[in-house]
């Protein structure tokens, strides 16, 4: 094998694991999001405007819009629209 392939393939493995723990700590930071929101009474806010979105579009649309906007997870976004419903 080539010494260029070996150096290729060391520097895909590289970037394989960067990713992966980019990854990891993206999760880590939804779920403190989640507990800050959670703790600050922010889902009183994120309630009411999920009332005013659920008043002309879908519940698919309002979880996403939450989503994007929040950093929520799926199943955060979902139980806030569940609850507004």
């Amino acid at each position: 094998m080539p010494r260029s392939d070996i150096i290729s393939l060391l520097i895909i493995i590289a970037l394989v694991c960067w990713c992966f723990t980019l990854i990891r700590e993206n999760s880590i930071l939804k779920r403190e999001n989640a507990k800050l929101l959670e703790n600050t009474g922010a889902y009183e806010d994120i309630k009411n405007e999920a009332n005013e979105i659920l008043k002309t579009s879908t519940e698919v649309k309002t979880v996403k819009s939450l989503r994007e906007k929040y950093g929520l997870s799926l199943i955060d976004a979902k139980k806030i629209v569940d609850s507004v419903r």
